[in-house]
């Protein structure tokens, strides 16, 4: 199988994975614990926002103890005596891990093996904890393990410990882009990295002046929505999504000029890079949204209005006039109000 094959199947997978359930994989933890007889061994996770035990176990007379979690797709995890501190964990699914220890789970040191993102996690935090690890040192480890890992989550310790970020967030999104392309993990370093360095539109096509390009995506229904639909309108061209923080504090401030003034023929024509149509509608519906003009391809950062309108962080807007010319891109908070408000001021 081509390494092409490989990620059109992976991409597949996780479109499937928005729309209906997958078997799930079962992963085994397998402990042996010193001096840790009758402790209660956890095994946290993040679930719909709030940190839930999918498994626990008493560590028995010889220091032994078995967890169980239900992998869907690799995540993190982490695994504790008092469910506050402990191991952190990057599970796949089918994975049988061994883990020895101290009693409190909180050691700097433990032993690890069967499952390879975990023992890279575990590799790096021993090198931080190292006493005799200066901060310089500490940044070219963490840089050269970022370029090294590029492709695991595990590179997410160490980001915050390089030496340049930006250039870790670029290998990093580069190599989770490849490994797991369109999920939380690769839009959030999407989203890092455009704080950092929000990349002027090199595409001319999306050029202040020029007609606002098409991007030819279905509603929630399947319908066609063209921009050109609006024209005679003033648009402003909302490109957000429900994973984004910063688009959805955003929104309230759209919403609020949205009805200011729609009956001066003002339009929101909002283009969602969701893989998730659940979520996507959850957040129309839960902010507000009340527009008709939405439209996703579904998928996520491999979306075509990336390329066409040649942006790399959302939130991202393209303020149209009535002939369905760029007036300014880029306009959100006070500067998209203070816009609104001169041009049907005129």
């Amino acid at each position: 199988m081509t390494r092409t094959t490989m990620k059109l199947l992976f991409s597949i997978f996780l479109l499937l994975n928005s729309y209906v359930g997958i078997t799930q994989t079962k992963t085994e933890i397998i402990g042996k614990m010193k001096n840790g007889r009758g402790k209660m061994v956890y095994l946290l996770h993040e679930e719909k926002g709030k940190v839930v035990a999918v498994d626990s176990a008493k560590v028995n007379v010889f220091g032994s103890y078995k967890l169980t979690a239900e992998v869907v797709l690799t995540d993190f995890y982490q695994l504790t005596t008092d469910r506050k501190e402990g191991i952190l964990l990057l599970l796949k699914g089918k994975e049988k891990v061994k883990i020895k220890s101290g009693a409190s789970l909180k050691e700097k040191n433990y032993q690890i093996s069967g499952s390879k993102d975990s023992e890279l996690i575990q590799e790096f935090l021993s090198v931080k904890s190292n006493e005799n690890v200066s901060k310089d040192s500490l940044k070219e480890y963490a840089s050269q393990f970022v370029e090294k890992n590029a492709s695991s989550l595990a590179v997410f310790v160490a980001l915050n410990e390089t030496k340049d970020i930006k250039k870790a967030l670029e290998q990093a999104e580069k190599g989770i882009g490849e490994t797991y392309p369109n999920t939380m993990f690769h839009n959030s370093l999407k989203t890092a990295l455009a704080s950092i360095s929000p990349a002027n539109s090199t595409n001319n096509k999306a050029a202040v002046g020029q007609l606002a390009p098409e991007v030819n995506m279905p509603n929630p229904d399947g319908k066609i929505i063209p921009i050109e639909s609006l024209r005679g309108k003033v648009v402003l061209i909302d490109f957000w999504a429900s994973w984004c923080g910063p688009c959805r504090r955003e929104n309230p401030n759209v919403v609020k000029l949205y009805h200011k003034y729609k009956d001066q023929d003002f339009e929101v024509y909002s283009v969602s890079l969701d893989n998730n149509k659940g979520k996507w509608l959850q957040a129309i519906e839960k902010d507000q949204l009340s527009w008709p003009s939405h439209v996703s391809d579904l998928k996520g950062w491999g979306s075509a209005a990336t390329s066409i309108y040649g942006f790399r962080g959302i939130p991202y807007t393209v303020l149209v006039d009535r002939q369905g010319k760029i007036i300014q891109t880029r306009l959100r908070g006070a500067a998209l109000e203070r816009k609104l408000a001169e041009i049907f001021a005129e």
